[in-house]
């Protein structure tokens, strides 16, 4: 086989307040691997009462390779195929699986260190596969659906995937292939040694992106690319107008997370009750910014039409932007728009998309009049197929150009750090228009998914800083910190992922545990420790 030349990435370019004192000799959970090698990891120490330190791990750099069938594995929802009818393949066949299906294999390595895990597979229609590795989801193969241009030999050519920084401990061990979505034929798989993600990943530009920044916005994202590769900020989203989660944190671990992340979805609705719940979330927010947290913003962007939906079916973007410059759209005055409009140079769903834009900016105004930086994540996971904004990667590229150009030029916001979340690079709408790279993780997994993190930084030439905005459970802090793989933020997501209704915290995907180990522990900053 080739040098990889031909490998595709895994991702297409995934009660009463507590006091600060913690239980002596606490172990973090999910420390220790489960395979209960005692060269893996170090029994951890408290290094002060309230404080918990970095688990040290193994790690014996040694070549490596193993090649393995996968019709020498086990595997459930699926078929062995042998006959020729199906093209080229290796060994005495390969193994079809479909949806929920899984492929179980085991490898056994020479020395406990990082491995790059690759596929040989194919798809007719596109599938994604989860790598599980010690209970815990590394990562996610993404197979694209082959194109009949490349059946040769009696059928499809099989292509490499691979998931890289991916820690084994030496000996034998299970790796495991479920396929999420779609129908996967797999040939075989290759191992071999790789290395924790390279510290050049941190070298980072300290500028923002928008020219015209505020001292203060550009001091604060001086701040954030001097933490990163060092230091983890704690993060929570909170449920609209509310700091129900972050009152419930706080009364567990005796401290707030660094980052209060809120959603301006409500901000565009024009109703008595969304308004007043509008006007509480940024009462809120600029009150937290007053105590010394630093604030963020998803918009989930409720469409511009009487739908009021998310939904792909619920808005269309296309023919919007035809025959009409982006950043012309992006500057058009309320006198420009009625004169496109009594003369039908303009369409109405352009217009409902320009007042969206600017009663955000109206929201987004109030902090930048304070000198509040606040990070911003507009129309977050355009490639995931969920929303109306990413049902085509160009014109969702076009609609983060005029947001961009009519917060930033047209009403002349100095305070924004923007954020793209998302992993297929055809949408990313460009280095000059993003300072920070995000991805939302909802795999109830401790992984650092340090192969994603790689895979994100080689989509850009000018490497941003990268973070988790949203996930069910943060990535196992020692996992982060051995694999390198150190995410500047990890943001919890809201209401059911930390706390019930009655706003007490529930223990699904978080336990009391993991909260106190997360919130006092040397590689994270809350609140009260920013700079």
């Amino acid at each position: 086989m080739e040098k990889y030349a031909k490998i595709i990435v895994a991702l297409l370019l995934a009660g009463a307040v507590c006091s600060c004192s913690r239980i002596p000799n606490y172990i973090p959970p999910d420390a220790d691997d489960s395979s209960g090698s005692s060269e893996s990891v170090s029994e951890p120490a408290v290094a002060e009462p309230n404080e918990f330190v970095t688990s040290e791990f193994t790690i014996t750099k040694k070549d490596y390779t193993a090649k393995l069938n996968a019709e020498g594995g086990l595997f459930n929802g699926g078929e062995l195929l042998d006959g020729e009818d199906n093209g080229v393949f290796d060994g005495k066949g390969f193994v079809r699986l479909n949806k929920g299906g899984s492929l179980s294999h085991i490898v056994t390595t020479s020395a406990p260190q990082h491995y790059r895990i690759i596929i040989a597979a194919r798809s007719e229609g596109g599938a994604s596969v989860s790598l599980q590795y010690s209970d815990m989801i590394q990562g996610t193969y993404y197979i694209p659906p082959y194109d009949d241009s490349e059946f040769d030999n009696g059928g499809y050519d099989f292509k490499y995937y691979g998931v890289d920084n991916v820690y084994l401990t030496s000996g034998s061990n299970s790796l495991k292939f479920t396929v999420e979505e779609g129908m996967i034929d797999i040939d075989y798989l290759f191992v071999e040694s790789s290395d924790a993600v390279s510290d050049k990943r941190y070298s980072v530009g300290n500028a923002c992106v928008n020219p015209n920044s505020s001292l203060t916005a550009v001091d604060f994202m001086q701040y954030l690319t001097e933490l990163y590769g060092k230091k983890i900020l704690t993060a929570q989203n909170v449920t609209i107008g509310t700091n129900a989660e972050i009152d419930a944190i706080f009364k567990e671990t005796g401290r707030y997370p660094a980052i209060r992340a809120g959603e301006l979805a409500m901000t565009v609705l024009t109703d008595e009750e969304s308004v007043k719940r509008a006007e509480k979330e940024i009462e809120l927010a600029l009150q937290w910014s007053k105590d010394g947290g630093i604030c963020a913003y998803t918009w989930h962007w409720y469409s511009p039409n009487s739908l009021h939906g998310t939904a792909p079916r619920d808005f269309s973007l296309e023919g919007l932007f035809d025959n009409q410059n982006v950043s012309d759209i992006a500057m058009f005055s309320d006198a420009e728009i009625k004169a496109l409009k009594d003369n039908n140079y303009i369409e109405d769903d352009l217009i409902a998309l320009l007042e969206a834009i600017d009663k955000i900016a109206e929201q987004l105004k109030k902090f930048d009049q304070q000198d509040i930086p606040l990070i911003f994540e507009p129309v977050p996971d355009a490639d995931s197929g969920l929303y109306w904004w990413g049902n085509d990667a160009e014109t969702y590229k076009q609609l983060w150009t005029i947001m961009f150009d009519r917060l930033c030029v047209y009403h002349g916001l100095k305070n924004l750090i923007w954020v793209w979340n998302g992993s297929n690079i055809d949408y990313y709408p460009g280095n000059q228009y993003v300072d920070i790279i995000g991805q939302s993780f909802y795999e109830k997994s401790k992984s650092s998914f340090a192969g994603r993190f790689t895979a994100l930084g080689e989509m850009d030439t000018a490497r941003k800083i990268q973070t988790i905005t949203a996930c069910d459970t943060p990535p196992n802090l020692d996992f982060m910190y051995r694999d390198n793989a150190m995410w500047l933020w990890t943001a919890v997501g809201s209401g059911e992922f930390i706390i019930n209704e009655n706003g007490l915290l529930v223990e699904t995907y978080n336990n009391r545990s993991s909260l106190n180990y997360f919130y006092n522990h040397e590689l994270t900053v809350t609140r009260d420790e920013l700079k």
